[in-house]
Parts: structure tokens; sequence; C-alpha cells
């Protein structure tokens, strides 16, 4: 994330959008989307840190973490490449590689939405 001016609603942040699919492991596979994170800086150029929990598929989903490469070309149609592993769930985990969409420019306060697969609703014995 890298912060360029302040403005009348907050700092100017520029992310990455990344998402798609992960390898297909033991019969199926997750989607997965998220916005990078941090910014860090590297010798003139650039890379981000990134986090996410991939869709439920065969009963469990995957919680993932990395660092995009560095920058590929500069200015606003900049993007990088990722590739990782996401963690264990269900005694094995899937590869998660790509390349980010250019910088998506946000102002203000952004809002993490929470995402509700399913919700069951039990009767509680007293």
């Amino acid at each position: 994330m890298a912060k360029i001016k302040q403005g009348d609603e907050g700092p100017v942040q520029f992310k990455h959008r990344m998402e798609g699919l992960t390898t297909r492991v033991q019969g199926h596979q997750h989607a997965f989307g998220n916005l990078t994170d941090l910014f860090i800086p590297d010798d003139g150029r650039h890379r981000h840190n990134f986090r996410g929990i991939t869709t439920t598929a065969d009963g469990h989903r995957h919680s993932y973490s990395g660092q995009t490469g560095l920058n590929i070309g500069n200015g606003p149609n900049h993007f990088h490449r990722f590739s990782i592993q996401t963690n264990v769930a269900d005694g094995h985990r899937h590869i998660i590689t790509g390349r980010t969409t250019g910088i998506i420019r946000l102002s203000g306060m952004l809002g993490h939405k929470l995402i509700i697969e399913k919700v069951v609703r039990e009767r509680v014995k007293k």
C-alpha cells in the first residue's frame, strides 16, 4: 500500500487486485481474491505483502499469505507476479500463482466486507 498524498478524505492508497484459481489437488480447486497490502520499497523498486482465504470447496478452505515479486514496469500500469503455497487444510495444500492487476487507487477509509457463506441455526438445550 503506497500512501501518496493527504486529501480531505484521508490518504490516497494504491493497491493491486489478485484473483484466480488454485491448482487442482485431490480432485478440487479453490477460487481466491484479495487486494495487496503493505508496500515494501526494494532498491528503487517495490513489492507488496498479501493475505487471504480461498473459497470453500470439498468441505474446506485454505488461508494464504506471501509477498509479490518486484514491480514489472512503472507507473499506473505496472504489475507484480506471485507464486505461493496455501496453508495446509484437510491434509493438503494448493499453489496460487499469477499476476496482479495494474494499480487501483483507493482514497479515504477502506472498509472490509465479511463474507458469510452459510448460517446454521441450532437450538441450545437448557
